[in-house]
């Protein structure tokens, strides 16, 4: 958020809280909430939640914003720092919510209400939602949703790169020869469902469809997040985890989990698979929306709160489909992982999963909040049984309450909902009996981490000149971050570098 734009939604809230009293005494108490979400997600927000609370508690509440969940740390700073701080609750991305406390920007919950009640609030959420809101065992967070990243396809598009394999196999088979040394791998079937899906039938219809001209045009029609933000850090971490990528190879930058990573996204953008709009313009969720809709974009990572406003509502002409057949909407697992680099057999020379962090969004109270016990209420508010299953249930959140959780087909409409909903919970719940979650790098210098892991996709996946430089292989990518982005990891991490 702009400077300019910052102050004036200070000077609103600082208007509304002189309204909000009466001969110098505060009238039912004055809230202001800082959160992101998508416009038609924040109207739903502001008048069908925000308005019942407000009524309820018989106070104001003001609503702030922010664009990226890097600038939270820098609002809460510049609050802080003021005479009578304003910002009173913040919807936190789960990746911040660690920095935020270790850096002494949130109240522990039992410092604002009863430690007995505080445990007995958190026991109505699932213990997965409830465990990772708590820092060094002590509960700071209120759970909002929890998120995953599924797959996005066209079925129509999947159904026509299936069909026109035989027809490209030797093209897609001798280009990767010169990458990989060897060509598709040994046995190699591109199935019809994505759901049997590896990393290397994503090469295979993204080469498909890149050669083919659609409304035109030959271009990549792959997509995630890519602009440098958040979003795209994600991608990246997730693709890393997914090849067996621990925290400590994340961290060093250039462990081999994380090199192949690098390796792929290289790979993908130099033949072509990605659509290059991705770092052009660059996108962000809504970008891959349009793409969706102009047909640039038959398949994507998107979060399933993405997949609902791909989709759209009939009767709301507020959120209009980018699809054009909704009936074209395929959802599946992210594909497994597997290495780019191959084994002397002709299979790659290792196998990752399809586990991706999990993560979502949490409530959390600042430490300088000038009304804590009215922030805990409106965030236990939002997350009641009925509040939470009005907003999931119309934009796609995956619901963070064991009751809801626990009759999902009771309580949310069957078809299309109903496939989001399942595709996604099917993705997560490869976390809910793990004894290893997998999360992103919970370190105070994350948010610098991931902007360094961003950039390094773009000089050496983006940017990278094939023409000067050569074709790109592991060994070349592992020397370059080596050289080019290892000293910047150990200067954000300091002595927290994992040698």
């Amino acid at each position: 958020m702009k400077s300019g734009r910052w102050w004036s939604v200070v000077a609103v809230s600082a208007l509304a809280l002189m309204a909000g009293c009466v001969g110098g005494q505060r009238k039912g108490g004055v809230l202001t909430v800082l959160i992101r979400m998508m416009p038609a997600q924040q109207r739903f927000f502001r008048d069908e939640i925000v308005r019942e609370f407000e009524k309820k508690y018989h106070c104001k509440v003001n609503i702030a914003t922010f664009n990226n969940e890097w600038d939270i740390e820098r609002m809460l700073k510049l609050d802080a720092g003021k005479k009578v701080a304003e910002i009173g609750l913040v919807k936190t991305p789960f990746e911040m919510t660690h920095v935020l406390v270790e850096k002494g920007y949130m109240r522990k919950l039992k410092d604002i209400v009863d430690s007995t009640q505080v445990a007995a609030d958190l026991a109505e959420y699932h213990p997965l939602a409830m465990a990772l809101g708590m820092v060094d065992g002590e509960p700071y967070y209120i759970p909002r949703k929890l998120e995953t990243r599924i797959m996005f396809y066209r079925k129509s598009k999947v159904a026509e790169a299936v069909e026109k394999f035989a027809h490209h196999k030797d093209r897609i088979n001798a280009e990767l020869k010169k990458r990989n040394g060897y060509g598709l791998p040994k046995g190699y079937v591109l199935e019809a469902d994505p759901n049997e899906w590896d990393f290397y039938d994503l090469y295979v219809v993204g080469a498909i469809w890149a050669n083919e001209e659609y409304n035109g045009v030959k271009v990549g029609r792959l997509a995630h997040r890519g602009a440098r933000y958040g979003g795209t850090a994600l991608t990246l971490v997730d693709c890393a985890l997914q090849l067996g990528a621990d925290k400590n190879d994340i961290l060093r930058l250039n462990g081999d989990k994380t090199t192949e990573m690098y390796l792929w996204e290289n790979m993908l953008i130099k033949s072509g698979a990605y659509n290059p709009g991705m770092w052009q313009d660059p996108w962000k969720g809504a970008n891959i929306y349009n793409g969706i809709k102009d047909g640039k974009v038959f398949c994507a990572y998107l979060q399933q709160i993405d997949c609902f406003l791909v989709h759209g509502w009939e009767e709301d002409p507020a959120m209009p489909t980018y699809l054009p057949d909704v009936n074209d909407m395929g959802l599946c697992m992210v594909p497994k992982a597997v290495s780019f680099t191959m084994g002397s057999n002709g299979t790659p020379a290792f196998e990752g999963d399809r586990r991706i962090s999990v993560g979502g969004w949490w409530w959390g109270i600042p430490s300088t909040s000038p009304n804590a016990k009215l922030a805990y209420a409106f965030a236990r508010f939002v997350t009641n049984k009925e509040n939470q299953a009005r907003e999931c249930s119309r934009f796609g959140m995956i619901p963070v309450r064991k009751d809801i959780l626990g009759n999902l087909p009771q309580v949310f409409d069957q078809g299309w909902v109903g496939d989001i909903f399942k595709t996604s919970i099917d993705q997560i719940s490869l976390q809910f009996d793990s004894q290893n979650v997998v999360t992103v790098p919970l370190v105070k210098q994350y948010s610098q981490v991931a902007q360094n892991m961003v950039e390094a996709w773009y000089k050496l996946c983006v940017e990278y000149d094939e023409a000067k430089e050569g074709r790109m292989n592991f060994a070349a990518m592992k020397m370059r971050l080596a050289s080019d982005f290892v000293p910047k990891q150990k200067e954000i991490m300091g002595d927290d570098y994992p040698e």
